[in-house]
């Protein structure tokens, strides 16, 4: 028997209903979205139970490592939820689990859902210290009961366990958007993405403040379990993710940067703001030079609707634009020189994000890179740091689309000492030079000690909108015979 009460209008005898005593629910009658709890409980998974075994139905066969299995459960009754994942202390990856529930409104079991063991926060970091192994949630109807079965070629997983998550309801759950606009941005114009506050985020539950890394690409994921939730749902799914992340997986917040549902609504995930380069805990080992993006589904069962395709190219196309990255290259991620919008499976051990939405990732790089028109991809200057009177540096940028570019170099106190311009057109490499000098050409003086801005700008020629811009800095380092620094 499970370890959790049933809830107590299930268990109350027929007769009872027809007592004196009332019921008076708590009802959300505001529209407006606030935070909404999630609650959670945690089941433990002792060991084998060999009789549940026997007589439950067969796993399938996609999937299924073939090891011995290390734990199982009966068919447990738990409290409603929406969303389930397994859990085990230290951060073992070679766990997989296999999960039934039963529908809470018409007692069905469901066949077994595969999920696999997911990784989280990248090694070493503060964040990694105090997460949990796991695997990806599992997305289910209104379910009350649950069973486990889990597998490993290894030993038990110390502290092994299933958490099962009410989100929570809320009358704004069936009133945040519908279709996504665009808002225009640059080039590449940002889609509508609803915020956390939208969906309900309880950010009492959060820890530590964002982390920003470096964003070289972009890593597709799907969730596990089922495809057929409304959209009035979306938001309560969204909370019981955030929840089992934090709560279960013990992680810092939402694990993806962003998802997006079956309609191509884009949702906030980890916070930070998206405009800013959040680390997060989505594909271990490269959360600190990706960000991720989740289609909220099963896409291994089921084709990704197009709507969800094209927003996950257009935002794909807004964020790497910002970042200076080109959609349809490839860079060095993770170690590896990999395509800069990859899936899951390409970084780790996974299916994810399902056989038929990985299939998709080639239009996407390039409906992506058609989307960003005008470009600036991959700018940096070298040196970065030169001695006084020693020369220059040069900024080297690919251009992409029909560019008017301008490149200035300046300093606080002596103001701009570079300002040159230029037209480009077609996917090509720009260099321009600085010569270390406080004006154009070999005569001028040599300009100081100091630092100096490098800020790369420009506007699509045809279109007449800017071009995400680039900031750098050149530090000029004293010598023996250098004057006083700029600013002295």
């Amino acid at each position: 028997m499970s370890p959790l009460r049933r809830p107590l209008a299930r268990l109350l005898p027929a007769a009872l209903a027809a007592s004196l005593i009332t019921v008076i629910p708590v009802v959300d009658t505001s529209a407006a979205p606030k935070p909404v709890p999630a609650q959670r409980d945690s089941i433990a998974i002792s060991g084998v139970d060999t009789t549940a075994l026997k007589a439950a139905p067969s796993v399938p066969s996609s999937g299924r490592s073939g090891d011995r299995v290390v734990g199982m459960t009966t068919q447990l009754d738990t409290r409603d939820f929406r969303v389930a994942g397994v859990t085990w202390r230290g951060d073992r990856t070679d766990v997989e689990a296999f999960v039934r529930t039963r529908d809470a409104r018409t007692g069905t079991w469901t066949d077994w859902s595969f999920l696999e063991a997911e990784g989280g926060p990248d090694a070493g970091s503060a964040e990694a210290a105090a997460a949990r192994g796991g695997t990806q949630p599992l997305i289910t109807a209104a379910s009350d009961g649950i069973q486990v079965r889990v597998e490993s070629a290894r030993a038990k997983p110390a502290e092994l366990e299933v958490d099962v998550v009410d989100p929570g309801t809320s009358d704004a759950d069936g009133d945040v958007g519908s279709t996504p606009g665009a808002t225009a941005d640059g080039v590449q114009a940002k889609p509508t993405v609803h915020s956390r506050a939208e969906w309900g985020a309880d950010e009492s539950i959060r820890k530590g403040d964002p982390v920003h890394g470096e964003v070289r690409g972009a890593v597709v994921h799907h969730t596990a379990g089922i495809n057929a939730y409304s959209q009035e749902e979306v938001p309560g799914i969204l909370r019981g993710i955030y929840d089992f992340h934090v709560n279960g997986r013990g992680w810092n917040d939402i694990g993806y940067n962003v998802l997006v549902d079956k309609w191509g609504r884009l949702w906030e995930g980890r916070a930070g703001g998206l405009e800013n380069p959040v680390v997060g805990a989505h594909a271990r080992g490269v959360n600190d030079e990706t960000f991720g993006i989740s289609a909220m589904g099963n896409y291994d069962t089921a084709t990704a609707p197009d709507a969800m395709v094209t927003n996950i190219e257009r935002f794909v196309a807004w964020k790497l634009g910002r970042h200076h990255v080109d959609p349809s290259a490839a860079a060095t991620i993770g170690g590896h020189w990999r395509h800069t919008v990859v899936g899951h499976r390409s970084v780790g051990q996974t299916v994810c994000p399902g056989r038929y939405l990985n299939a998709r990732l080639r239009d996407i790089r390039a409906g992506a890179k058609e989307r960003q028109s005008s470009a600036y991809y991959r700018p940096s200057t070298n040196p970065t740091t030169l001695p006084y009177g020693s020369g220059g540096s040069a900024l080297t940028v690919g251009t992409a689309g029909n560019v008017t570019w301008r490149v200035r170099i300046k300093n606080d106190c002596l103001g701009v000492v570079s300002d040159r311009t230029g037209t480009r057109s077609g996917d090509t490499d720009l260099t321009v030079t600085w010569r270390g000098r406080q004006s154009e050409g070999s005569w001028g003086a040599w300009a100081p000690p100091g630092e100096y801005e490098v800020v790369l700008s420009g506007k699509d020629t045809q279109k007449g909108v800017w071009v995400p811009s680039w900031r750098g800095t050149i530090t000029v380092t004293p010598t023996a015979d250098s004057p006083a620094p700029a600013c002295a």
